[in-house]
């Protein structure tokens, strides 16, 4: 049997979360014919259940970030509140913190969207204790340089101690998707 071209799904999404799906369509409708949204579009009350899921980061440079605000969600997963602090400040460990950065720097160099999703294993039994997704988005003010990523990153864990343990806290991780869209 002959497949026909137009019958084949070349643009499955590979976004499987139904939060991570919204917040991509709201960023997609906020461009309105432009390359990205300006930070001015990104309006809180049109998005009140993704909000404990979202990040605002500031582009301070090449590899240069910092937490303009953070979702509760989120705090609660890096174990403190990072608003104001650097990303390299926050991140501790080396591997994930340089994983993180070249996410940053991917979104902000191509103007897109990235998305990722990640594992991290426990320290002591080498088990997958957290799954991670996360979306970056890049929102600009001039159309053309990005000043702020808009993040949304949702989690889901094993178990209660495995809730409780920080991404600070020592573990590794392994990415199992990335896509820029």
């Amino acid at each position: 049997m002959a497949f026909r071209l137009q019958e084949m799904n070349f643009s499955a999404s590979p976004i499987t979360d139904p939060r991570i799906a919204e917040a991509l369509a709201y960023w997609q409708r906020k461009c309105a014919g432009r390359v990205m949204p300006a930070r001015a579009d990104i309006d809180p009350v049109e998005i009140p259940k993704l909000l404990p899921h979202v990040m605002l980061v500031d582009v301070l440079g090449p590899g240069r970030y910092r937490y303009r605000l953070i979702g509760t969600e989120n705090a609660a997963e890096h174990g403190i509140n990072a608003t104001g602090l650097d990303l390299e400040d926050v991140l501790a460990q080396p591997d994930y913190r340089a994983h993180v950065l070249a996410l940053y720097d991917e979104c902000v160099a191509r103007r897109r969207p990235l998305y990722s999703e990640s594992l991290f294993l426990s320290p002591q039994t080498q088990l997958v204790e957290r799954h991670t997704k996360v979306l970056f988005m890049p929102l600009s003010d001039d159309g053309e340089s990005v000043g702020i990523v808009f993040v949304v990153q949702v989690f889901v864990h094993r178990d209660q101690t495995a809730r409780e343990r920080h991404l600070a806290e020592p573990g590794r991780y392994r990415e199992i998707a990335h896509h820029l869209l």
